[in-house]
């Protein structure tokens, strides 16, 4: 009976342990608290300024400023292919209308397994927050409705067809300010996903793709000739027979 009670004992804490292991536990304050600079005086409710492009050894970062007037929380979190997961976030700041701050865990920040919940202050104003994404990528909800504004980092386009991509495809424009362009929409209301390139990537893929249909095409033209050589050897050595000679009697060349 002891051994069952005590088998019992281990079960729990060990499901206890693991709750909290997989629990959302609570946001990072020393990364909340971090010092950012934010571009208050965009006109468009949202502006998200990817600072870099990330590499494959490190993520993009992105600046992102809300215009959360009227609302009590905003939650932010990223779509996975079977449920939420919550947004990292750092140096986070509210603005108020009346120019006022609240910076840090000043702000009441919680987080759950799926979500990361901001419960706003009582006035209107923007929320802005820093966190990263994939290279060369911007995959993100529209935690707010309404018009939009991304700023690519310096030297990065998303024109080509097979290297770049923009969604929500309608009703967006682009812009070039201070040489870096800008993705405009005057209403979103659906996840915003873009995939941007530099134009050295562009050079490197297209020559790649060249130097492969090169290395393709020599190949054919080899295979060509050495099936062209192996026929004329077949017919030196009267291996080949004549198509309008064969009727179907005769045994296979080399066998009669």
């Amino acid at each position: 009976m002891n051994r069952r009670l005590l088998l019992a004992t281990v079960a729990v804490a060990l499901l206890a342990i693991t709750a909290g292991c997989v629990g959302g536990g609570g946001p990072d304050e020393e990364r909340l608290n971090e010092d950012a600079t934010y571009n208050w005086s965009v006109q468009q409710d949202v502006y998200i300024d990817i600072a870099n492009a990330g590499s494959l050894t490190s993520d993009a970062e992105f600046k992102a400023v809300y215009d959360v007037s009227g609302k009590d929380e905003i939650e932010l979190y990223r779509s996975g292919i079977t449920s939420d997961r919550p947004l990292r976030i750092s140096a986070i700041k509210f603005r108020g209308e009346n120019g006022s701050f609240t910076n840090g865990t000043d702000l009441d920040v919680e987080r759950t397994d799926e979500q990361t919940v901001v419960n706003l202050p009582s006035e209107d104003g923007k929320l802005a927050f820093t966190s990263e994404t994939d290279p060369k990528e911007l995959r993100i909800p529209a935690y707010v409705e309404g018009s939009y504004r991304v700023a690519l980092p310096p030297d990065h386009s998303t024109e080509d067809f097979l290297l770049g991509h923009v969604s929500p495809r309608s009703g967006y424009r682009t812009e070039t300010v201070d040489n870096r362009v800008n993705i405009v929409w005057s209403d979103v209301s659906s996840p915003i996903f873009l995939k941007y390139y530099v134009d050295r990537d562009r050079y490197f893929f297209y020559g790649l793709v060249a130097s492969l249909g090169l290395v393709a095409l020599g190949g054919y033209f080899h295979f060509n000739r050495q099936i062209r050589k192996l026929k004329r050897m077949r017919k030196e050595h009267g291996l080949e027979l004549d198509p309008e000679d064969d009727d179907g009697k005769r045994p296979p060349p080399g066998m009669g």
